[in-house]
Parts: C-alpha cells; structure tokens; sequence
C-alpha cells in the first residue's frame, strides 16, 4: 500500500512539475509581445499625429505637378479623417481654391470658404475664406445685396483691410444704383481711414457721386482737393479734365481752355488736344458773334 501511495504522489508532482514548465514556456512569449507592443505603439501613434502632414504634402507635391483632381482629393480626405489636425483648415482651404481657380466651380469653392469658417472660427485663415467668399459673391455671382452682407462681416474682424472692406461695399452700393448710400460709405471711409492709399480714388468717385446728385459744388471741392493733395496722381488728372469739362459746359470758354491747357502729361493726349481745339473754335466763333 505504501508504494501505491508514494507512486500516485510522484504521478502528482510530475503532473504538477509540466504544468509549471508549460506555464513558464509562455514567460518568454509573453515578454516578447509585451516589447512588441512597447514598441508598435510609440510607431503607430506617431504614424497617426504625422498623417496628416504626409497626406497634406502628398497632395501639394500632386498640385505642383498638376494633377489637380488628385491632390484636391487628398486634401478632402485629410480634412475627412482628421478634422482636429493642424493641417485640415489649410487643406480644406487649399481644396476651395482649387474649386475657385482650377477647376472654375464656383458655388463649391464658396460652400468650402464657408465651412472652413464654420469648423474653425478662431483660425487665422478664416479671415482669408471670408475675403475669397466676398469676392465670389460680388464679382462671380455679381450678387451685390448679398456681398454687402459678407464685406460687412469682414468689417467685424480684429484685422484685415478695412479701407478697402468700406470700399467694397460702397462700389456694391453704386452697382445697386443706390447712389447716395455709395456716397455715404466713402464718407465714413474718409472718415474712418483717412491715410488709406485708396484716398484718390476715393474722392474722385465721392465726386462723380455727388455730380450725379446734382451737387455740383460738392463735387467740385472733392475733386480739387484731389488735385491739390495727389497731384501726381491719374485721379487727379481725370479730375482736372473733369473740372475743365464743367466750365466748358457752363460756357466758361476761357477758363475751359486754360484749364485744359494746365492738364501736362494726360493720359488720353489726343483727346485733349481735340477738346483744346475745339475750344478754340468756340472762342472765335464767340467773338465773331459779339
């Protein structure tokens, strides 16, 4: 019976001695997918924060190269798969553009310039959809109502061209044939800007407002004060011959004729010279008449 015993305890420790041997065979296994995975992780997490860029620069190299449909895809799928990188507003920036110039679709470049602002309001580059989206709106869509509304929203931002945003708005007025409101915008741009390099052609068209008001001195004090402060300017010039045309219409012949006369480097000479001419012929006539 003893040796019964000491058998069916040897067969248990044997039984006992493989399973610890099994369970130290995986020890080895187990360490090895553990570095594994210390390893893969790190890489697979880089290989995601670095997607986007790689995608981002997959497609600028297929835009230099031309093939504009399959960059622009790239960066839709980078603004698709990774909305929350730091490249997916200037791809979905550099995908309207596309829409805009390559491809001449310009109610898809206005819906991309419109979503770039929605998802990133406080991106820099907002500023430069809202630009790209007043310029499609005014000058593709030739929707002037409509435009006002977008260089008005420009107006709300902390930076940007506020001269030439008033300046916008003011010529959409003029297309609308609202006269008067035109004129009040380049007011408030005189006002508000008054050392904007657009200050020439400001006055001279605030003039050309007020002489189709019938505000004929108005008109007059605008131009010549283009004359005197931007004497070098092309305004100013036009200007001149504007105000000398005034004169000849009013009949002041000899105040016409010096006025055009005083008009060095003009950029329509030959026309000055048939209006001088003309004049002339006019001033003798006249005195033949008396």
């Amino acid at each position: 019976m003893k040796l019964h015993r000491l058998k069916k305890q040897l067969k248990q420790e044997q039984r006992q001695t493989a399973k610890k041997n099994k369970s130290r065979r995986w020890i080895p296994l187990l360490l090895f997918l553990l570095l594994l995975a210390t390893v893969a992780v790190p890489v697979y997490q880089h290989r995601e924060l670095t997607a986007p860029q790689r995608l981002f620069d997959a497609a600028v190299a297929q835009e230099s190269l031309g093939e504009i449909v399959g960059a622009q895809r790239v960066y839709q799928r980078l603004y698709r798969d990774y909305p929350d990188s730091e490249m997916a507003p200037q791809a979905l920036l550099r995908s309207a553009k596309i829409w805009q110039y390559d491809r001449q679709q310009d109610q898809q470049a206005l819906l991309s310039y419109l979503q770039l602002e929605h998802d990133y309001p406080a991106h820099p580059l907002v500023l430069v959809a809202q630009e790209a989206a007043a310029h499609i709106v005014k000058y593709s869509l030739r929707d002037y109502s409509r435009a006002i509304s977008y260089y008005q929203r420009l107006l709300e931002q902390p930076t940007g061209e506020r001269d030439k945003y008033l300046y916008e708005i003011a010529d959409c007025y003029f297309r609308l044939d609202n006269y008067s409101q035109a004129r009040i915008e380049l007011e408030s741009l005189l006002e508000e800007q008054p050392q904007s390099e657009l200050l020439p052609d400001v006055l001279y068209r605030k003039g050309g407002l007020l002489l189709l008001e019938n505000r004929i001195k108005e008109a007059r004090a605008d131009w010549q004060r283009l004359i005197d402060q931007f004497p070098g300017s092309s305004y100013s010039l036009q200007a001149g011959f504007n105000l000398a045309k005034m004169l000849e219409e009013e009949d002041h012949l000899q105040e016409a004729l010096k006025a055009y006369q005083q008009l060095e480097n003009y950029p329509r000479p030959a026309l000055l010279e048939e209006k001088i001419e003309h004049l002339k012929q006019r001033i003798i006539k006249k005195r033949k008449a008396i």
